[in-house]
């Protein structure tokens, strides 16, 4: 309770950072490690580089460079991100050029309302973490959490206000990260120091923050403020996750693997019990109801005057159950969204791209691309759930000879 410890990994080039935290009541200390040449490695030659003191009992967090990801942003037109979450398994090659076998894959919400929201697929290539992970288990770490470079910075920016960029690199390549009031705003893959600086240019920060990169690169022009962190930071940041209530939920390996803080199981057990609750107290009132009714139908055969109350009160009961199937019926006709959205994803051939899908009340449009696109209308009118489908506009067709398409149709309510 009074002392708490976290680990945090990150990848500088080929070598491997582990900073480990612990926490005194309000008092931090940290180490920090270096493996050099981590990636070129085998096993063998890993268990002589790094021997652990111990099984490590924290957290751990792994933050994989942000060029080894696949991230995408994309507006879900409803709030409701359990509901994308779900539908993702099914479609995630409708927004990366991979399926959910390839990658491990996760959300974070950017900003959402009761209309839609904005969030950001993070994506990553099963082979490659799959290799990092091998090494990792080489050494006896196991980590909890796999994030990105950009998150591993939220907790090392602190309570900077307005708009901080934070530039890394681990490679060829730049990695530009912009944060707004501690906020993950957008992070961009550069290749140039030109399309670096007129990146900057777009969002003019009140500072910038260099990872791994020579501060002069900045200096020579800008009038920005330009701190430096060292190699240590990103993992420093990582590890921070383990230790404290940072706004982000983000993990590519298996939910199963991640570690809730005291705070947040304490508040996930009073929910639960609260629902518990709120379905214990209607169970036990069924239950003294039948208590109730069971002492009647003893008292109906004892006491012949009383069966015509008796009576009233089932008669009132068959009116409650009418109207409880009434309920049942009406529920029954409505069709969730997502049943929707899969039935489509299940009838469109391989050959279609869904860009969008729109739902309003009974009806259905899908807006997207096809090698033929009024080979579709059938298809989705052989569909149980479909009806009256036919084209929204002319077709057109794209540069690649493919036909562009915008579908509306009925939604069976049976």
């Amino acid at each position: 309770m009074f002392s708490q410890k976290a680990m945090g990994l990150s990848l500088c080039g080929n070598d491997l950072i582990i900073t480990t935290i612990w926490k005194k009541l309000i008092a931090y200390s940290h180490e920090d490690v270096k493996i050099k040449d981590f990636l070129l490695k085998d096993t063998l030659q890993l268990k002589h580089a790094f021997l652990p003191k111990e099984k490590f009992a924290g957290d751990i967090i792994l933050s994989v460079p942000r060029e080894f990801s696949i991230v995408r942003e994309i507006e879900y037109p409803h709030a409701n991100l359990k509901e994308l979450r779900d539908a993702l398994a099914y479609q995630l090659d409708s927004f990366i050029p991979f399926s959910n076998e390839d990658v491990y894959f996760d959300m974070h919400s950017l900003s959402h309302n009761r209309h839609d929201a904005r969030v950001l697929i993070v994506a990553m290539k099963k082979t490659e973490l799959d290799n990092i992970l091998s090494k990792l288990q080489a050494i006896n770490i196991a980590p909890s959490r796999v994030i990105i470079t950009p998150f591993a910075f939220l907790p090392v920016l602190g309570e900077k206000e307005g708009f901080v960029v934070v530039v890394s690199k681990n490679g060829r390549n730049y990695c530009y990260h912009l944060f707004e009031n501690n906020h993950f705003v957008l992070s961009s893959v550069i290749k140039t120091e030109a399309e670096l600086t007129s990146q900057i240019e777009t969002h003019l920060p009140g500072e910038i923050m260099l990872a791994n990169i020579s501060d002069e690169i900045l200096r020579k022009e800008s009038k920005i403020p330009v701190q430096s962190l060292d190699e240590y930071a990103e993992s420093y940041g990582a590890a921070l996750y383990g230790l404290s209530e940072c706004p982000c939920n983000l993990s590519l390996i298996s939910s199963s693997k991640r570690r809730l803080n005291a705070p947040t199981v304490l508040m996930f057990f009073f929910i639960g019990f609260l629902i518990c609750f709120a379905f214990l107290i209607p169970y036990i009132q069924k239950v003294n109801n039948l208590a109730v009714l069971e002492t009647i139908n003893a008292q109906i055969k004892a006491i012949k005057k009383d069966v015509s109350v008796v009576e009233k009160l089932q008669d009132r009961i068959a009116v409650l159950d009418k109207a409880v199937d009434n309920i049942n019926e009406v529920r029954g006709n409505y069709i969730p969204r997502i049943d929707v959205i899969l039935e489509l994803a299940k009838e469109l051939p391989n050959n279609a791209w869904a860009k969008a899908v729109t739902i309003i009340d009974n009806t259905f449009e899908v807006e997207g691309d096809a090698v033929s696109s009024t080979n579709l209308i059938p298809i989705l009118e052989n569909s149980p759930l479909f009806s009256g489908v036919g084209l929204v506009s002319p077709v057109t067709k794209t540069q690649s000879g493919r036909e562009k398409f915008r579908i509306k149709g009925h939604i069976r309510r049976e």
